[in-house]
């Protein structure tokens, strides 16, 4: 018996959501496009509350269930609709974000499409497919932006381990760099590219320093830029 495998390509744009703004009502739109050039697919877009966990995954939670989330304040205009073979639509996301907001807020929006119904005699496989754009609001002139490194350990084989705070009332996406210094000399540097780190939350980076063995006298300096008014720096020197 032959089957058929039907998947669902969705092609989204912003596949992240930045919106800055003050109380009230503001929208934006996003472009989706059946990435199909022969089958049409039935899509259907909702929202989720996200958070990290220790190791800095994502986890999706039902709307109003974390603290932080703007789920609840999004209306999307059409919520689920039919696009042809290729077709391109624009999705109106709407926010109505209430007086007393403060500081940063976070959501998903998932596009989910699903193959059209076939004939009962085709022997048919289908498989969705989902696109999730990460959404971010800050309430205008009433974030700031705080940090602190919590602790650096060097391991004997060259790790190491920086824990970042934050400590502020937004998210955070800080760079990190750092280098060895061996006396008064430089004998190496690299960086780490941000990652996110939710209000209240911390977050351990686990860098690898390679090329060199590190010596007992090196000094590790680590450098940490999550966007205020001051970057962080820590030295740990081996042991």
């Amino acid at each position: 018996m032959l089957h058929l495998i039907i998947s669902v390509s969705l092609l989204v744009s912003p596949l992240r959501m930045e919106v800055s703004s003050y109380p009230g009502i503001v929208t934006r739109e996003v472009t989706v496009k059946n990435g199909d050039a022969y089958n049409e697919a039935i899509v259907s877009v909702y929202c989720k509350d996200w958070d990290l966990d220790e190791d800095g995954k994502i986890q999706y939670h039902d709307i109003g269930s974390l603290d932080g989330s703007c789920s609840e304040w999004m209306t999307i205009n059409p919520a689920e609709f039919t696009l042809g073979p290729g077709e391109m639509k624009e999705i109106r996301i709407t926010l109505d974000i209430p007086p007393e907001s403060k500081g940063g807020y976070w959501s998903v929006v998932f596009f989910e499409g699903k193959p059209p119904e076939e004939e009962e005699w085709t022997p048919l496989v289908q498989l969705a497919g989902r696109v999730g754009i990460t959404t971010y609001l800050e309430v205008a002139g009433t974030a700031f932006k705080e940090a602190e490194i919590k602790g650096m350990k060097v391991k004997k084989d060259g790790i190491l381990n920086l824990e970042v705070e934050n400590k502020c009332n937004m998210w955070l996406r800080p760079s990190v760099k750092y280098w060895v210094k061996r006396g008064e000399e430089e004998v190496y540097r690299d960086s780490v590219s941000g990652s996110v780190i939710l209000p209240g939350k911390g977050r351990e980076y686990t860098i690898e320093i390679k090329d060199i063995k590190i010596g007992k006298g090196d000094e590790i300096v680590a450098s940490v830029d999550y966007g205020g008014d001051k970057i962080l720096e820590g030295v740990k020197k081996v042991e």
